[in-house]
């Protein structure tokens, strides 16, 4: 096997795999981050750079993604907006991702075994979330950046003086591109030491190490003024707003959580029949004290790292893989730090590289030592495999196609999961079931009892159908798990506004005002308690306050107007009204927007 033609297979293999997601449109975080985000519909190149990845991200919160923002914009005006575009653009950086992953097997076991590690991350179908949705290019980029480095890296070890002055240049740029692409980029100067450790060389790790100081310098340094760059943009060095099942969690409960991932990990590495677009409560659930899922997960994470360490010297790719998965899970294992999710298969791009590496040392093992009747046995288990495999992913893709494929497969795969019992209580709602959905709603609040949107939903819910009791209490515990967004005052205040009880709902309204910031809702709402109060003239400063925050909110003008027709200001009535019909006479229709044949988010 030569690696020209093992290139030819990983291409044609990783192509063939994602065809089919070439008909996927705009799904679940597509939707906010490119569909719906004037920074890449507008082509706003400096907010690309300079703003955060989630659109309207409060301060001291959100991500920074620049590279993968400036993509978007730049695909949306190449495109004008078709996702087709956007799905080629995500299998063509898979395509290249493969082929540099056989790269790097090829810099470590023979053509023969890098092409069967590398065919394994071709079609491996935990990477079906990463390549079928558009905002997976983050982990597509992040990927390209750290296994480029790595073969720089390698490659450049001998160079001379010169030249490694380029290879030192190219690895800061590529290491400062993907931490712009996905923050699991961090991990590039550990995966280096990793292969720099297990590598196998005449010379002694440590000669070799300080040779690459000024490398691991360098890295540093790009990564110092990356995370200034990232606390200047969203106030914060980390961003990531944890998950709605760790907060309230003590740093041992959320280390208990984050092992009972482990056994997760390694079925979807070994065996990933199973899949989920959303690993929420119900599928993953948090553990507050050691029980026998938090056992299993420590005997899988020290059985790891142990194996990492034991076949270091006997089979140096098995333990780079091992250790590669190890290393590059580390930002989203919520061991370190608090992730975004418990577990999400897009975070599993860049750490498969080390089932690649794992396989390809096996396969190098095996190739090397058993007999030819063994070898052939095994390389027809390889072949249905991968087969298997193969047919998998190309069947997942098509959960992909919008945001109701995404959720109708996950409740009918994972019915358990309170984001399946939200989206079953959501449809009950729209069809009057509401004793239904009822019961859907309060399951959904048991497994995530902290999920700040899913207790404003719920108790939204209750209030509208007048069961103030219940709407009351979980619109309380809403604003005490998230104290500095405003939803939860809102339809508080609102609650108590309209069953009179004006001077709580006019406290409300205000500590929402204090605690989240200038909001035209609260503003509103306050006025609607003075008016209850009687004070008009105090209601009339306040709907003023409203129009501060949101000038064009026809309705605020004109319940203005009331107010001041109240008082007997009828000049200034007059004006308020006609601000509104000028305000409803320029306010632009919704820019049209592609369509995809899919049920927007």
């Amino acid at each position: 096997m030569t690696l020209r033609r093992a290139r030819a297979w990983v291409l044609f293999v990783a192509v063939a795999a994602y065809l089919n997601s070439l008909g996927n449109g705009f799904a679940y975080d597509d939707n906010g981050v490119v569909r719906e985000n004037p920074v890449v519909t507008e082509g706003r190149w400096g907010d690309a750079l300079l703003a955060p990845y989630w659109p309207g991200a409060t301060p001291g919160s959100g991500l920074y993604r620049p590279v993968t923002t400036t993509s978007f914009a730049a695909e949306w005006r190449l495109w004008k907006g078709n996702p087709m575009g956007f799905h080629a653009v995500n299998v063509a950086m898979h395509a290249v991702a493969s082929l540099l992953v056989l790269a790097l097997l090829a810099r470590l076991v023979s053509p023969f075994s890098a092409l069967a590690g590398a065919l394994l991350f071709a079609v491996h179908p935990v990477h079906v979330e990463a390549v079928a949705n558009v905002v997976g290019l983050s982990e597509l980029y992040a990927a390209i950046a750290v296994l480029g480095a790595c073969l720089l890296y390698l490659d450049g070890a001998s160079w001379g003086p010169g030249a490694r002055a380029g290879r030192l240049a190219g690895l800061s740029l590529l290491y400062l591109l993907g931490l712009g692409a996905k923050e699991i980029a961090v991990t590039l100067p550990a995966v280096l030491f990793l292969l720099e450790v297990l590598r196998d060389h005449p010379e002694p790790v440590a000669a070799r190490l300080r040779r690459e100081a000024l490398v691991f310098v360098s890295l540093v340094a790009v990564l110092g003024a990356y995370l200034v760059l990232r606390l200047s943009v969203l106030g914060t060095l980390t961003g990531e707003v944890p998950a709605p099942a760790l907060r309230g969690l003590s740093r041992g409960e959320r280390i208990f959580t984050a092992l009972t991932v482990w056994p997760q990990y390694l079925r979807l590495m070994v065996f990933p029949r199973t899949l989920a677009a959303n690993y929420a409560p119900g599928i993953l659930n948090v553990a507050r004290s050691v029980s026998p899922a938090v056992i299993a997960g420590a005997a899988v994470a020290l059985a790891w790292v142990g194996a990492a360490v034991a076949l270091r010297r006997r089979a140096a790719a098995v333990a780079a893989g091992l250790g590669w998965f190890a290393v590059t899970i580390l930002p989203v294992s919520n061991l370190v730090v608090p992730a975004g999710i418990l577990l999400a298969e897009r975070t599993l791009y860049l750490p498969s590289v080390g089932a690649a590496l794992v396989l390809a040392g096996v396969t190098e093992a095996v190739d090397r030592s058993a007999p030819s009747r063994t070898r052939r046995l095994v390389g027809a288990l390889g072949i249905v495999v991968g087969v298997a495999l193969f047919v998998h992913t190309v069947e997942r893709n098509p959960t992909w196609f919008s945001s109701f494929t995404v959720m109708s497969t996950l409740a009918r795969e994972h019915p358990e999961s309170y984001v399946s019992l939200r989206s079953a209580a959501e449809g009950l709602t729209r069809v009057g079931e509401d004793t239904e959905a009822a019961r859907a709603y309060d399951r959904a609040v048991a497994l995530a009892p902290r999920h700040y949107g899913l207790l404003c939903e719920v108790g939204g819910f209750y209030a509208r159908r007048r069961q103030d009791e219940r709407a009351e209490a979980l619109l309380r515990r809403a604003i005490e798990v998230t104290p500095d967004q405003p939803t939860a005052y809102r339809l508080l205040a609102e609650m108590l506004i309209r069953q009179g009880r004006g001077r709580e709902g006019h406290a409300v309204a205000l500590t929402g005002l204090a605690r989240a910031g200038p909001d035209r809702e609260l503003w509103s709402l306050v006025s609607e308690a003075y008016i209850l109060k009687g004070d008009l003239v105090a209601a009339v400063r306040a709907r003023r306050a409203a129009l501060g925050q949101a000038p064009a909110s026809v309705h605020d003008w004109n319940r203005l107007a009331e107010l001041l027709d109240a008082l007997g200001r009828t000049e200034q009535a007059g004006a308020a009204r006609a601000r509104a019909r000028v305000v409803d006479a320029t306010i632009p229709s919704p820019p049209s927007l592609p369509t995809t044949g899919s049920e927007g988010r």
